[in-house]
């Protein structure tokens, strides 16, 4: 069968016909740029385009693009495909990139159709792609900005992406050494940063590069980097994570600006000073003579270098012990506007390598049927159909289910396909999603296992004497990351004994741990390379039972023969779970008679999350408490004198895993919609009520009434709207105020969301608006619709994003992102604007309808559209 791919002719085997085209672009023919998403033309991340248009190559059989042109990623060119990358690139659209071959090659083919598209035609050709880290805002801008450089001309040139620096293990010198585990400068003037936070779309790589940048005074777009790991030395792990006591590496928390703000300005100013003293002792001069810009020394006499005439001798030199890093006056690129990612351009060629994209010699390519149910065991095997399949190799067990083993991916899933499994339910969780709620609020009700996480002054009393009060129930279900690359590793034992393991990891000693138990080696025999992620939100912060445990167990029973790559289908990885926990909270919360705050007693029934990450669960889980859990809710931004906080830990065979913004995620639902039921009970407004109870807490009250006067709060909305208003203290200082609309047939759509946040300094502002964007987006998609479904007996219906909607660029909203300038330590910015969404968002539904949702999703109560 013959194909003409790119404009080259190609020569498939037969066998492939019926095969995915998706599949054979990636294993037969090896373009790893078009992506696997969902497999089931749901999500659009498989776009090609066929004699043009934009087409889902995992729908489209093999035979099907006989006689086209298929043009990929890789093989896209011409004004239209230059205009439109070079409006990513400048647009700052890129987050995590999985999804961006798709989506510029969707824009593509829009643009051929029409060159002049209005919102309305963007909106609707592009809603069939998903993308999880919501760049919709920025993709609609760039696809206008790129219809106007074709009309204005010229086109601008291809983009060119660099290749990728080494990434190579440490020597014992290196690991010692206080620069060379973060910055090496290379003979070709380079300046190479080791990332100890994985970038997974949140932008640390730029943030990290703009730091070296400015510390080094070198050339912006010179500085590359690389995710880094293995850093085990004499001292410690090079690579800990300073906010947990560089115990260990670890990327969450929203932490990466925080905890390596300081790690990374000393050690650029350390290699700076280095390159200062050789250059000072070479021309004879003091250090304090030698001017440094753009990877340029300079000194009054006319004498120059650059880093890399330099870069080698000033390695050997010690370090001083009084460098310091720059004063904030003299920064010239930190805060500053104008820095465009460091990781977008590969990105959107396609040529980034995910762990997807990952190949070896000799691989061969593993899925894994889960059971049905949470708990579940093989009770009986029948593989001899599957074995028949061609491409497939073996079927082995494994712990939490049977992995089919083959040449290409498709031959593995259809191989699974003609497994036949019995499973044994004796350790099942049998209870839906409907029973699971009502036990949630069986346990609420009875407090039969609650414990006090915080208890103030005399709240039983305060609530008697209280004019105005809220006893109020708000459940939230689980709720599923879905990023847009299914969950994945691959591995193979070298000839050494070491085992490498390649995955998108937050926790590379996590993998460590998880791969060493498994193999039967010492931890320091695993060699972790850590991958750019395709989304994670928290998923890849597993340290057992995920796709690193089934890869090893794979390769182990085949006797190290193969690498193996292990790749979860849609399907399959909604069935693991590792869900953000179903929550259930009750908040009673009283006012006197003018108004004011005077008792709150929360009470919080969910399964625990820290419990599943080793050293954490050490610091988070105290008492009987997760912190996981608590969090937003035991450590509010109001100050409330009296004050109560009870939690209960759910039990069930569900794997539960931290989810983007973690316990803030459901207790800023119950806490804002608390906040804003009791003001309307008390005759107050939401916002002067707020700003009462943040009085001790400026740089919130900053936040509120900034984010007020911005959505003109005090003005009346026009007939059929309404707003809604909420304010955090969670990671930064925040507030957000969401408005609303209803149509003729009664349904909601969310028009305009503004966003105030005070994050400390300002390190990349339009990243910061970025991940403001995609974590409202986030949020959003989760409030109006997330909800992971456990059918009768425990089946695991939602499996696909048929029944997990997650949003579309239809649905976007106008998005408005007011920074306030501090010059405050940086905080996290990941996740800060996802626990907002809801409550904002159903304290302006109920100013719109007069009816208050306690329960989400909301689509469960009301259309939004």
């Amino acid at each position: 069968m013959k194909l003409v791919v790119n404009g080259a002719e190609l020569e498939v085997d037969d066998r492939h016909a019926k095969t995915p085209l998706l599949w054979v672009l990636r294993d037969v023919i090896g373009l790893r740029g078009t992506k696997f998403g969902c497999g089931a033309g749901f999500c659009a991340a498989c776009t090609v385009l066929i004699d043009g248009r934009n087409t889902k190559s995992c729908q489209t059989a093999t035979e099907r693009a006989f006689a086209k042109a298929v043009t990929t990623v890789e093989g896209a060119s011409g004004p239209v495909v230059n205009a439109v990358r070079d409006a990513w690139y400048r647009g700052n659209v890129v987050q995590c990139g999985y999804c961006q071959p798709g989506q510029t090659l969707a824009a593509v083919s829009l643009l051929e159709s029409d060159p002049t598209p209005d919102d309305a035609k963007i909106d609707e050709w592009m809603s069939g792609n998903l993308c999880r880290c919501g760049t919709y805002p920025r993709i609609r801008a760039a696809i206008h900005a790129a219809s106007d450089t074709l009309k204005a001309g010229p086109e601008p040139g291809p983009l060119v992406a660099l290749a990728e620096p080494e990434d190579r293990r440490l020597t014992p010198d290196e690991l010692v050494d206080p620069v060379h585990p973060y910055i090496r400068i290379h003979s070709d003037g380079t300046v190479v940063a080791y990332s100890s936070q994985i970038e997974m779309g949140q932008g640390i790589h730029t943030g990290l590069a703009t730091i070296v940048a400015e510390e080094l005074d070198a050339d912006f777009d010179s500085v590359r980097v690389v995710n880094a790991a293995n850093g085990a030395g004499p001292n410690g792990d090079v690579y800990g994570n300073p906010d947990l006591g560089s115990a260990f590496q670890l990327t969450g928390a929203s932490n990466s600006m925080k905890g390596f703000w300081v790690r990374y300005r000393l050690a650029a100013a350390q290699a700076r000073a280095r390159l200062v003293a050789v250059a000072a002792e070479a021309w004879d001069v003091p250090a304090d003579e030698v001017e440094v810009e753009n990877s340029l020394l300079r000194h009054p006499s006319g004498r120059q270098a650059t880093f890399a005439e330099l870069a080698a001798q000033a390695e050997q030199l010690p370090v001083a012990d009084d460098v310091q890093p720059k004063d904030a006056a003299d920064y010239k690129l930190i805060g500053r506007e104008g820095r465009l990612r460091v990781d977008a351009v590969p990105k959107i060629l396609g040529a980034t390598q995910y762990t997807i994209d990952q190949s070896l010699p000799g691989m061969l390519t593993a899925v894994v049927l889960h059971p049905p149910r949470f708990g579940a065991t093989v009770a009986s095997l029948d593989d001899q159909a599957a074995l028949a399949e061609a491409g497939v190799t073996a079927v082995v067990p494994i712990d939490e289910g049977v992995a089919v083993v083959a040449e290409t991916f498709a031959d593995a899933q259809r191989g699974l396909r003609a497994l036949v499994v019995e499973w044994d339910d004796t350790n099942a969780e049998r209870r839906s999603t409907a029973e699971l709620l009502a036990e949630h609020v069986r346990l609420l009700e009875s407090g039969e296992n609650a414990v006090t996480a915080r208890d103030d002054g005399d709240v039983d009393q305060a609530l008697a004497d209280a004019a105005s009060t809220v006893d109020a129930t708000y459940t939230l279900p689980y709720l599923s990351h879905a990023p847009m690359e299914p969950n994945n590793a691959a591995c193979r034992m070298r000839e050494d004994g070491v085992l490498e393991v390649w995955v998108g990891s937050e926790a590379p000693e996590y993998v460590k741990m998880n791969a060493s138990s498994i193999a039967g080696i010492d931890k320091e025999q695993v060699e972790v390379h850590i991958t750019f992620a395709g989304g994670s939100f928290g998923l890849h912060s597993s340290a057992e039972h995920d796709p690193t445990a089934e890869a090893v167990q794979i390769a182990r029973a085949l006797d190290w023969k193969h690498p193996i790559k292990l790749q979860s289908l849609r399907e399959e990885e909604f069935k693991v779970g590792r869900y953000r926990a179903m929550a259930v909270h009750r908040v009673r919360a009283g006012a006197d008679v003018d108004g004011r705050l005077t008792a709150w007693h929360q009470q919080i029934v969910a399964a625990p999350t820290s419990v599943n990450l080793p050293f954490v669960r050490d610091v988070m889980f105290t008492n009987g408490v997760d912190f996981f859990t608590t969090t937003g809710a035991v450590d509010p931004p109001y100050a409330v004198a009296n004050f109560r906080l009870e939690s209960t830990n759910f039990e069930s065979a569900i794997s539960t895993m931290v989810w983007r913004s973690v316990g803030n995620s459901h207790t800023e639902f119950a806490r804002e919609s608390a906040i804003d039921e009791l003001a309307i009970a008390a005759g107050r407004d939401p916002v002067d009520l707020r700003r009462e109870l943040l009085a001790g807490s400026p740089r919130t009250l900053r936040a509120l009434e900034l984010a007020a006067e911005r959505a003109d709060w005090s003005s009346p909305v026009p007939e059929g709207r309404a707003r809604g208003i909420t304010s955090s203290g969670f990671l930064g200082h925040s507030a957000q105020v969401t408005e609303v609309s209803r149509d003729e047939r009664g349904r909601v759509h969310v028009d305009r969301i503004v966003f105030a946040l005070d994050c400390g300094r300002n390190v990349n502002p339009d990243l910061i608006r970025a991940q403001v964007e995609g974590g409202l987006l986030w949020g959003l998609s989760a409030a109006a619709w997330g909800e992971v479904v456990l059918g009768q007996g425990g089946d695991i219906v939602t499996q696909n994003f048929d029944t997990y909607p997650v949003i579309r660029m239809r649905s976007v909203p106008r998005i408005e992102v007011h920074l306030i300038e501090s010059t405050e330590l940086p905080t996290g910015v990941g996740e800060v604007s996802v626990p907002s969404v809801a409550p904002a968002l159903a304290n302006a539904i109920a100013a719109l309808t007069g009816s208050r949702i306690r329960q989400l999703p909301f689509s469960k109560t009301i259309k939004i559209y």
